[in-house]
């Protein structure tokens, strides 16, 4: 069992990696801003306003969740690392 810290040897340029990183760093910071969003409509007793975003959150988290999932497969097939 590698460390999650352990480094990945792979033929993905550092420029890609890179974007990959920051690109889900990005998403998290949507899925917090959607969170904050939940919440405040919540305490605002804006029920639809909450049920709208809760929907449009798990939408979105589901959906990069299986763009992240491709990418992941991808890499597998290309380098065999399963």
């Amino acid at each position: 069992m590698t460390a999650m810290n352990a480094a990945v040897e792979t033929a993905v340029s550092p420029i890609d990696a890179y974007d990959n990183v920051t690109q889900a760093r990005e998403i998290l910071q949507w899925m917090e801003a959607l969170g904050a969003a939940t919440t405040a409509a919540l305490k605002a007793n804006n029920l639809s306003r909450a049920n709208a975003l809760a929907g449009l959150t798990s939408y979105l988290g589901n959906d990069w969740a299986n763009h992240f999932d491709c990418l992941a497969e991808a890499l597998d097939k290309q380098h065999g690392l399963k």
